[in-house]
């Protein structure tokens, strides 16, 4: 049960790093410029979470330049799933990283 229970989770957080792949796309689409703040989804396990954080598009593709990074509001870890990395100092976002065993 608690292996289906992990495996929802990392479904769930890939349906959000998804969602903020397309709107990265959008954001460049619209002309927002790279160091310019763009509006992205917290990718954590939570279906129905609805946060999102300002980051600059650069800063977000440098983060998800790695596959297995998460981007999350802080405090949206599951200790399940995720390792904390990176916490950003300004607080707007915390980067997670799959557990090995998870999904």
């Amino acid at each position: 049960m608690e292996a289906e229970r992990e495996q929802r989770l990392v479904h769930n957080e890939e349906i959000f790093r998804r969602a903020n792949e397309r709107l990265h796309d959008d954001w460049g689409r619209l002309g927002i410029e790279p160091a310019s703040d763009a509006l992205f989804l917290c990718e954590c396990g939570d279906p129905a979470c609805r946060e999102a954080f300002r980051i600059p598009t650069a800063e977000y593709e440098e983060l998800r330049a790695d596959p297995e990074i998460f981007i999350l509001i802080p405090g949206h870890e599951q200790n399940a799933v995720d390792t904390v990395g990176e916490e950003d100092p300004e607080g707007r976002y915390v980067v997670v990283r799959k557990k090995q065993d998870a999904g």
